[in-house]
Formats: structure tokens, C-alpha cells, sequence
């Protein structure tokens, strides 16, 4: 340890010696071996030195032998910082009691947090890692080494790749690379590819099975697009029909977009609340009797206690609520329509999927009502169209048992 940190412990005193024999008090304290430095003489018969409080009681015999006297000039080190303190030493007491309770805080598990899972549920790894020893209010010291335990839980979790234990002050945080797993195909009975809707064809591509229309052909729904049934009537074989068939759509749109469009403004008022966060529990401090606003936008800011590279699970947390007032904001007919258009063609692509393709949108009757501007639009959209539907009996019998009743 060093000398200089184990002397202020000790605590150490600086003195002022005269009488006739300084020198050989200083050759005494040599043969008693106390330690003294910074020994300097500042005249005859006299001197000054440093000496440690423990052997600053050992000196008495060896003044009255060699006839010197001492005066204390200074005193160093903590026993006389505490005698300074007087009544205030148990709220130094208090203080480093609070710092080791925040470290002992710091060194127990509060969170347990799971990352990275899609479809293994997050209870059945959480309940893998208490059986490992990973569950909160538990002591860091025990769970043992992260990577050790990222190694038991990859072989305890099932389809997982790869697993990672990262501790972060009193946060834990499980890391989950879930195994890609070939996802189970259902066996296909033979079928035909049917219309979903009225439509007119754009693309047709079989991939299995026989195109019964074309391009630009007019199908109505059910119609069959891709049959599943191959050969003629004499040599038949059924195969689950498969391909892309798309073809335009035709949708009718009732659209209502406000010629006054009303959105949320800061005035730049604002006030604040304090918290005190003791893991994930807050409370409140201050702002009790603050009136709310009827409009507001809040801002939280969290802080945590950081010693080095732990983070202890006791913070505070600043919440700040900005007054805002609704604005209305008057737009022309024009973008009021082209608002309520845009709106309209996300509500369709959305319903639709996304390889929705808009062609071709007309404005069938439009209206401005109680402010609003209302309008019937037909939009023309590129759609998939193609459903299965299963191949029925009836259709496989020979032509003699169809016509029978």
C-alpha cells in the first residue's frame, strides 16, 4: 500500500523540538526505531520533524533524557479529520453507509431482458435462465461466467443458433440468434388456380397446370385461370396447379378529406417534475401541485449511478411536460382532394398487399360539405388474382357420368 495513504490512516503530526541535546534526540529515536522524516535543524538546540501519531505518544521518556521540549506545529490524517467533524461524524457514517449500500445494490441482478427472440417464447427462455442461475436479485457473483452460461442455454433452449449472456450494471440481457428451420410444407391436394374477382388479365405465367385464358381476357370470379387437371378425357392426370396471374381491379372509393386540418403546437411553456428511479419503480419528488395542461407533449430524461463500469439500479429521472395548443390550418380545395387521394391509395395498397399496383384513379363525383370535400373515386389497380380452390369430383368423372342426373 502506499506509504503516503498509510500515513494519513495513521495520521501524523508535525513537531518543533528545542533543547540543548536535538541531535541526539534524533540519534534515540534511531536506536528506538521511530520513524521520523523531513527531520530539519532551523537553528542551535533546534529543530522540527514529522512523526506518526502512534509513536508520538512513545517520545515523552526520551524528551526527559535528553532534556528537549516539543511544541505541535501541524496535524495530518484522518484521526484528526474525524476529531474536526465533532457531531457530524455519524453523517459521514451515514454517507458511507449509503455508498456501500449502492454498491451492494449495484452488484445484484435487477433486470433479466430477453433479445433477438421471434418465435420462441420469451417465458421458456426466461425460465431456462433461472434454472442457470440467471433470475433478478440475484448476485452477479454467483451467476458465474456470461460466457459459460451462454454455452448452457444454447443447449438448453431448443432451435436457437446462438446465445449470448451480456451484464450490463444490474441489467442482464440474453441475446438470441434463433436457427433457421425449414418451415414444414403441407401436403397439396390437386387444384385449380381460380379468380378472386371480376378482372381483366395482365399477366399470366404457369408454372404447373394449363392456362384456360389469356392476356386481356375478361374473367369473372371463380373463373378457373390455371387448371390442375392435364390430358384429355382418355388420359387424365390431376397436379396442384401453380403460377402468376395477375389483372386489373376496379375499386369504388368514398373519399372525405377536411378543408381544415387541425395539428398539435408547442407555446413554449413548459414545467417539471423530479424522480427518484429505484429499479424500475418511480417517485416522484416534486410537482404535486402543479396544475396539467390541457394540451401537452412530455419529454423524460433517466439518469443512472455509474461507478466505473457498473451501473448501479438507482437513477433519477426529469419529466418534463411542454404546453401545446391545437392549430387549425386551412388548406385550399385542391389539397385538401389531393390529401384525401393519398390516403385513399394507401388505405387500397394496404388492404391489397403490397405488390399492388395503381394504374389509373378517376374522380366519379365530387362535393364540398360542411367543410370537407367528399368525392367518389373508381380506382383501376394491378392486382394478384389468382385462389386455390380443390379439384372436384364431378370434374374427373367421364363425360357419359357427368350428363347423368
Amino acid at each position: 500500500m502506499n506509504a503516503q495513504l498509510v500515513r494519513y490512516i495513521r495520521g501524523y503530526v508535525k513537531l518543533y523540538v528545542v533543547g540543548p541535546s536535538f541531535e541526539r534526540l534524533i540519534n534515540r529515536l534511531v536506536e528506538e526505531k521511530i520513524p521520523a522524516w523531513d527531520i530539519r535543524r532551523s537553528g542551535e538546540g533546534r529543530g522540527e520533524f514529522f512523526i506518526a501519531l502512534p509513536d508520538y505518544f512513545r517520545l515523552k521518556p526520551l524528551l526527559k533524557e535528553t532534556g528537549c521540549r516539543m511544541r505541535t506545529r501541524e496535524r495530518h490524517g484522518f484521526p484528526f479529520f474525524l476529531d474536526k467533524l465533532g457531531t457530524r461524524k455519524w453523517f459521514v457514517a451515514g454517507a458511507a453507509a449509503f455508498l456501500v449500500g449502492l454498491y451492494l445494490l449495484s452488484q445484484v441482478v435487477w433486470t433479466v431482458q430477453v433479445d433477438g427472440n421471434d418465435t420462441i417464447p420469451e417465458e421458456h427462455i426466461l425460465q431456462a435462465a433461472s434454472e442457470q442461475g440467471i433470475y433478478p436479485l440475484q448476485w452477479k457473483l454467483r451467476m458465474g461466467d456470461p460466457g459459460v452460461l451462454a454455452d448452457r442455454l444454447a443447449r438448453t433452449i431448443p432451435n436457437v443458433a446462438w446465445v449470448g449472456v451480456d451484464v450490463q450494471g444490474a441489467t442482464v440481457t440474453i441475446r438470441v440468434v434463433e436457427a433457421t428451420v425449414p418451415a414444414k410444407r403441407a401436403p397439396q391436394n390437386p387444384r385449380h388456380l381460380v379468380s378472386t374477382s371480376d378482372a381483366v388479365i395482365t399477366r399470366i405465367i404457369a408454372d404447373k397446370g394449363v392456362p384456360l385464358v389469356g392476356v386481356h381476357s375478361r374473367v369473372k370470379r371463380g373463373d378457373i385461370l390455371i387448371s390442375g387437371i392435364l390430358g384429355d378425357e382418355e388420359n387424365r392426370d390431376v397436379v396442384v396447379a401453380d403460377g402468376d396471374v395477375r389483372g386489373l381491379v376496379w375499386y369504388e372509393y368514398n373519399v372525405q378529406a377536411p378543408v381544415v386540418k387541425q395539428h398539435q403546437a408547442l407555446t413554449g411553456e413548459s414545467r417539471s417534475t423530479f424522480h427518484l428511479v429505484l429499479g424500475e419503480r418511480a417517485l416522484q419528488i416534486t410537482g404535486y401541485f402543479q396544475k396539467p395542461y390541457a394540451e401537452e407533449r412530455i419529454e423524460t430524461d433517466r439518469k443512472q449511478l455509474r461507478f466505473g463500469p457498473w451501473t448501479a439500479p438507482v437513477g433519477w429521472m426529469t419529466v418534463t411536460h411542454l404546453e401545446a395548443s391545437i392549430v387549425e390550418e386551412t388548406r385550399t380545395t385542391e389539397e385538401a382532394k389531393e390529401a384525401g387521394l393519398a390516403n385513399a391509395r394507401a388505405d387500397l395498397i394496404a388492404t391489397l398487399g403490397g405488390d399492388t399496383v395503381i394504374r389509373a384513379e378517376k374522380i366519379l363525383h365530387e362535393r364540398t360539405d360542411n367543410g370537407k370535400v367528399i368525392m367518389t373515386v373508381l380506382f383501376e389497380a394491378e392486382v394478384d388474382l389468382a385462389t386455390e380452390r380443390p379439384i372436384l369430383e364431378q370434374e374427373l368423372a367421364p363425360p357419359d357420368k357427368k350428363d347423368r342426373p
